[in-house]
């Protein structure tokens, strides 16, 4: 490059504004203020100070700017940066003066026709304009052969807007193909109106393709397909990089489904879960995460919250194998969140601002990019053991290949958050960030004590921070065993206590609301609507239903014993009871008909016998003979009942009166029975048609 200097007659900018050197004093330079054709005096330091800053840029000259067109000559390819080389070499000895300008004549000749005598003084010239060997690269040449004519380019360039409007823009397939063929078409349609000798031509398919290329806009293909937010970065790329100086000065919270099938315990089917991971911008430290089969929403973001905060205490206890110890916890200044369906309702920011949050921000849509360090660190998951486990779903279909991941799964969820707390302590925290210089746990150690006055802030007690955010939430009535959540009741004195006095003042039908942890369902919190406070209750079933209370009992094992509870009973069919009812029902008929007979019966001895044989005729024997059924009372004592009636009475048979005709509908009508009712049970009609006869008075 050709040095530049503060001469008489030179240009530069400071800050935009030309400036030209007019005269060179002792210590200053008298400069012209092109713009406002003013002079003034500057200081030689300044102007140097000014260049080194940046802010003094000298004007380019135009054989500089003509003859380099490169800005490093290590950005050429090898054969280019060679021939400069190889011209260079051929003209340094004119350079050093080793060979005079008389002399150059038979030193070209001399090189046995290695460069031609006008090359040579091509390059001599342009290397005394610039000094520069980046001159001496050779210049690229574009596409030989003519151009062509106006027209062709009109009707090429609008056939081609013709695809890009309708068809490229929108989102639809295409082929240079179809441009060159409407192309063609529309050359053949102008071909009509001309002269022979008029007559246009046709371009080939590589010319419709490279004027394709300079006319289409790549934001535009991408915007039906990615969006504007991932168009505009695809084109603009990340301007700036948000930049966190402290631990939990800024955490990024996201949620993805893991690629890997587990067993989900209520059903035994392979599934993906869920993952809810938080970590911090500044460290990249992982703070907390959760688990779900169930689709992602507020609650399960709280759940992730109640693990970020809490001091992680119970991993030797609960984990012995994690080796490390799991530092990170807090409340943090600033969540970055994703702006999903699942915080519409802000029911997760609201809960952050009652735990002291000071801002929640929300990503615009499909803005991964603004939250960068959780994408990173999902990549980093996945990558460091996730991928490495059975029943793993990989990255992509192609990866993959025919590997069978619904057949391999074989890890239950405990399982996996046994392996994520291993992968995430031991392996993500203690492991060397090549991009932060050091690991996340070295990293949030070392930023703790650098900040002095960075206090990790928790809550007044546990049970405050989950009365926030525990995700689960239900409204039940108090019953004398308790409140029950998934047919497990939870009791204690101060929950009986709140019952008695809802009783006194009328509100026993009052639900009320009941708090639980989702990770944790030992305990549950009932809230009093009178005194403004909540009552802890603790299980009272889970012995009973074999349950290790030594360790966390999720509400997933709950909800797992209920649903198995639900599908053992509907293997009992509820139409037993209506069946046996039924048959109550029938033999208490049986029974009522009976009773009511006796009870006529006995009238009737009683009215016409002194000496009743009601009980040893009736009640005493069997009912059917032929049936040899038992009596209704069954009795071993032999009773000697005396005849009622020993005389044998024969009844004269009266004579035969002929009856007159009658008439066919008298006849008819005679035929017809009737039963007097007065004194006739309902019940004991015979099942065949009956028409009863009404008394005189009552058709009166």
């Amino acid at each position: 490059m050709a040095g530049y200097y503060f001469s008489a007659g030179s240009k530069f900018l400071i800050r935009g504004i030309e400036y030209l050197v007019r005269k060179e004093l002792e210590r200053d330079y008298e400069l012209e203020n092109i713009n406002y054709e003013q002079t003034e005096l500057w200081k030689k330091d300044e102007l140097l100070k000014l260049w080194w800053e940046g802010l003094l840029v000298f004007r380019k000259k135009e054989t500089e700017q003509e003859y380099i067109r490169v800005q490093n000559i290590d950005d050429l390819d090898e054969k280019s940066k060679n021939e400069a080389i190889r011209r260079y070499k051929i003209l340094e000895p004119v350079i050093k003066g080793e060979i005079l300008p008389s002399e150059i004549k038979g030193y070209v000749d001399s090189l046995n026709g290695e460069v031609k005598k006008s090359a040579f003084y091509e390059w001599k010239k342009r290397w005394e304009c610039t000094e520069d060997i980046r001159a001496l690269v050779a210049f690229k040449s574009g596409p030989k052969g003519p151009k062509i004519s106006e027209d062709i380019q009109t009707i090429l360039d609008g056939a081609i807007d013709h695809y890009l409007e309708h068809y490229v823009y929108e989102g639809l397939k295409y082929t240079i193909e179809d441009i060159h063929s409407e192309f063609t078409l529309r050359i053949d349609e102008e071909n009509l109106n001309r002269e022979e000798t008029e007559k246009l031509n046709y371009v080939s398919p590589s010319k419709v393709r490279r004027r394709f290329m300079e006319l289409v806009d790549i934001y535009k293909v991408d915007l039906p397909k990615k969006g504007t937010v991932l168009a505009k970065l695809k084109r603009d790329g990340v301007k700036e990089e948000v930049v966190a100086t402290r631990p939990l000065q800024r955490v990024e919270i996201d949620w993805t489904p893991v690629d890997l099938m587990m067993i989900d315990p209520a059903d035994l089917k392979p599934k993906r879960p869920n993952l809810i991971y938080a970590i911090d911008k500044c460290t990249g430290m992982p703070l907390g995460f959760f688990v779900t089969f169930k689709p992602v929403d507020s609650r399960a973001l709280k759940q992730c919250l109640i693990h970020l905060i809490m001091p992680k205490t119970y991993l030797k206890e609960l984990y012995p194998l994690v080796e490390n110890e799991w530092v990170a916890h807090g409340i943090p200044h600033t969540i970055v969140v994703d702006n999903a369906s699942v915080n519409d309702s802000y029911e997760f920011e609201e809960a952050c601002l009652q735990l002291g949050v000071k801002e929640v921000q929300f990503c615009k849509i499909d803005a991964g990019y603004q939250k960068g360090t959780i994408e990173r660190a999902f990549r980093r998951l996945n990558t460091m053991f996730i991928h490495n486990q059975k029943g793993t779903t990989f990255s992509n279909f192609i990866e993959k290949g025919r590997y069978d991941s619904q057949k391999k799964a074989c890890i239950t969820i405990q399982g996996f958050i046994y392996m994520a707390h291993l992968g995430m302590v031991d392996i993500v925290a203690n492991s060397y960030d090549r991009r932060r210089g050091n690991s996340p746990h070295n990293l949030w150690v070392q930023g703790i004590e650098d900040n002095k006055r960075l206090m990790l802030q928790i809550p007044r007690s546990v049970e405050s921070l989950k009365i926030i955010l525990m995700g689960g939430s239900e409204l039940r009535i108090i019953q004398q065993q308790g409140v029950v959540i998934q047919n497990e009741y939870y009791y204690s004195p101060e929950l009986m206590e709140l019952k008695n006095l809802l009783e006194k003042f009328k509100r026993e039908e009052e639900k009320v609301r009941v708090r639980f942890d989702l990770s944790d369902m030992r305990k549950a919190y009932v809230y009093d609507p009178i005194n403004n406070k909540y009552i802890t209750a603790e299980f009272t079933g889970l012995k009973r239903k074999k349950v290790n209370l030594d360790l966390p009992v999720p509400y997933l094992a709950l909800e797992l014993d209920s649903k198995n509870r639900t599908e053992t009973r509907k293997t009992f069919s509820s139409s037993n009871r209506a069946k046996t009812k039924r048959k109550m029902e029938l033999i208490r008929e049986q029974d009522e008909r009976k009773i009511k007979k006796w009870k006529r019966n006995k009238e009737q001895v009683d009215s016409n016998y002194q000496d009743s044989d009601f009980i040893t005729d009736t009640v005493l024997k069997p009912l059917k003979a032929e049936t040899n059924s038992n009596a209704i009372i069954p009795t071993e004592s032999k009773i000697n009942t005396p005849s009622i009636n020993d005389e044998i009475i024969i009844i004269d048979e009266e004579p035969a009166v002929k009856q007159k005709n009658k008439k066919k509908s008298q006849i008819d009508k005679e035929d017809n029975w009737y039963i007097e009712y007065e004194d006739t049970d309902v019940e004991d009609l015979p099942s065949w048609d009956v028409t009863m006869k009404k008394d005189k008075k009552e058709l009166a």
